[in-house]
């Protein structure tokens, strides 16, 4: 096999990976992908992942360093606004997916419109939840622990109460995210068994409160983690030496 064969088989399967019965539930609309639910799907990502580990060890050590890079600029944005620490931010985090689980598999984002901003929780009530209702649908959807929650990029406001100032976190959690028909109650995509997920979430600093506005998928991860801070002059920071892209 020729280096321009090997080229297209692997980029055959990673686009098999990508697109192959994509996106089946949970809050946004989408969770991990169902080819990965497969004996067969994670055996070729295992395989994927040997011969792209130095690929997959790039990232992880380069997300690791942008990481802490970040965390110690939210010490340093702390000393103006305590909500800003990180033992307080990484609590709310955990918090909010929490309750916006619980509200997603009761089928009302109401109940977590205290933590989720208005616009978006009436868009996922709208968009998924009632269709998935239409379409006779229901999406069980449970936590079982969030193991981390790691900060990839800050947008910090230069009002003085930093208000609409946003934080991308990658969150790592084992949960439980299937479809099944209403009257039958047979699982129609999905597994009833909890897995390791990465999500990324958006949150957006709006009445001194932090309010999930936006979740993009995991696969940004690095993006985001690669993408410079704004952080406005006036707040100090310390000077840490710039991300390079």
């Amino acid at each position: 096999m020729d280096r321009k064969q090997f080229f297209l088989i692997t980029l055959f399967i990673l686009v098999l990976l990508l697109w192959v019965d994509p996106l089946y539930a949970g809050p946004g609309g989408a969770i991990a992908k169902a080819f990965f639910k497969t004996w067969w799907g994670k055996a070729i990502l295992i395989a994927l992942t040997v011969i792209f580990l130095p690929l997959v060890i790039y990232v992880r050590l380069r997300e690791y360093i942008e990481i802490r890079r970040t965390k110690k600029q939210l010490a340093e944005i702390a000393n103006t606004n305590k909500d800003f620490s990180w033992l307080s931010l990484d609590k709310t985090v955990r918090n909010i997916f929490s309750r916006v689980y619980i509200a997603w598999n009761n089928e009302n984002m109401k109940e977590a419109s205290e933590y989720v901003s208005s616009w978006y929780w009436q868009n996922q009530q709208l968009v998924v939840l009632d269709e998935w209702k239409r379409e006779n649908l229901r999406n069980i959807c449970k936590v079982d622990k969030v193991k981390k929650v790691s900060p990839l990029y800050l947008e910090i406001s230069d009002e003085q109460t930093l208000e609409g100032s946003r934080i991308a976190f990658r969150i790592d959690a084992v949960i439980k995210d299937y479809l099944i028909n209403r009257d039958t109650f047979k699982v129609v995509k999905g597994k009833n068994t909890f897995d390791e997920e990465e999500k990324i979430w958006i949150l957006e600093y709006t009445d001194g409160r932090w309010l999930l506005d936006d979740i993009q998928d995991a696969d940004l991860s690095l993006a985001f983690a690669k993408t410079k801070n704004i952080i406005p002059e006036t707040l100090k920071v310390q000077k840490i030496p710039a991300r390079s892209n």
